[in-house]
C-alpha cells in the first residue's frame, strides 16, 4: 500500500488518504495491513481484495 506521508496510507478502494494512527477500519490480508476510510470500503475490499490490489499494481506499472 502506498505511503502518502507520515502515517498516511491510501485506501485501496476509493483512493482516499487515511491516517494510520487514527484509522478505525483495517484488514490484514496476506500479512499486510490495509486501511480504509469507511466501513463500506472495508467490506468491498473484504469481498474481493484481488480486484483492488490488481488495479493498484496495474496502475503503478504504467
Amino acid at each position: 500500500m502506498p505511503v502518502k506521508g507520515t502515517g498516511t496510507r491510501l485506501d485501496p478502494v476509493c483512493n482516499m488518504d487515511v491516517t494510520g494512527r487514527d484509522v478505525e477500519y483495517k484488514v490484514n490480508y496476506r500479512g499486510r495491513e490495509y486501511y480504509f476510510c469507511s466501513y463500506d470500503c472495508m467490506k468491498k475490499f473484504e469481498e474481493n481484495p484481488e480486484k483492488y490490489l490488481s488495479f493498484h499494481s496495474q496502475e503503478s506499472a504504467v
